[in-house]
């Protein structure tokens, strides 16, 4: 395609799936390509149409090869009109292991099998902006650094530490005196609040040692599947379960929704 650099010429309409079969992501957009580049995450090219040229090699610090491109070549990568002028092309990082170097302290969000993109980008900007210390995918979680998922994150992804995950890791948590909480429309669930676990509901021991687990950040708060909810391999490996109430109009909450208010019910930010 006229304009376009012919080492970067592959990337012309590749899937998210080819991307990340090749180890790449698509970082679309100024602010996407500037907190790529803010957070160390190795950005091999970045495009930039006439417009943001000068602010792309002012990005790139010399580091980075900057190709300028007209705008129906940037659409032509990206794969619609998103990018707004730039976009970086990068090397994803890879998922370390939970616990791998010990227990992780806390508090975690722990999502098994969210399978929408953008809820999961939802919950990680949630994530970062209430204060958990990570967020553990399961196996049956959709990409991280999908295009759709990175643009609902704004960026979360590139400086939230990201771990792969198991159901058998919760076990450790556990071990280590962790809260392990299932999001749960169940019954016996506690009832969660901003003001804390709701008095009368559920046992007294039952709200203690949860608001014990919250004061100190050692909870891990699992969020399940937007349809079938927490996997019963999860589920097992939690020890108590918690709710929040709805009108008798609505069997449940978007997940993304659901997990922002409890992170921000449980974040360390608003506890003190």
């Amino acid at each position: 395609m006229d304009g376009f650099p012919s080492d970067l010429s592959r990337f012309l309409g590749m899937r998210d799936r080819d991307l990340r079969a090749e180890g790449l992501f698509v970082a679309e957009g100024r602010l996407l390509a500037t907190r790529a580049l803010a957070a160390g995450i190795p950005v091999l090219a970045i495009a930039a149409d006439s417009a943001a040229f000068d602010e792309a090699i002012a990005l790139s610090g010399g580091t980075v090869p900057v190709h300028q491109c007209d705008g129906k070549t940037l659409d032509a990568v990206a794969g619609f009109p998103f990018h707004r002028g730039m976009l970086a092309i990068a090397r994803r990082p890879r998922l370390e292991r939970a616990c791998e170097s010990g227990t992780p302290s806390g508090p975690i969000l722990v999502l098994p099998e969210i399978t929408d993109p953008g809820n999961l980008g939802t919950l990680l900007r949630s994530c970062l902006a209430f204060g958990f210390r990570s967020a553990w995918l399961g196996a049956r979680s959709c990409d991280p650094w999908n295009r759709k998922c990175l643009r609902a994150s704004m960026g979360a992804s590139f400086t939230l530490p990201l771990f792969d995950a198991g159901s058998g890791d919760l076990g450790q948590l556990v071990d280590a005196d962790f809260g392990v909480i299932a999001a749960a429309m169940e019954e016996g669930a506690l009832v969660a609040g901003r003001d804390g676990i709701a008095a009368g509901l559920g046992s007294e021991e039952a709200r203690d040692v949860l608001e014990r687990c919250i004061e100190a950040g050692r909870i891990a708060l699992v969020l399940g599947n937007e349809h079938d909810g927490i996997p019963p391999e999860w589920r097992n490996g939690c020890t108590q379960a918690v709710r929040i109430p709805v009108s008798a109009g609505v069997d449940s909450l978007n997940v993304a929704v659901a997990g922002s208010l409890l992170m921000r019910d449980f974040s360390p930010l608003t506890l003190h």
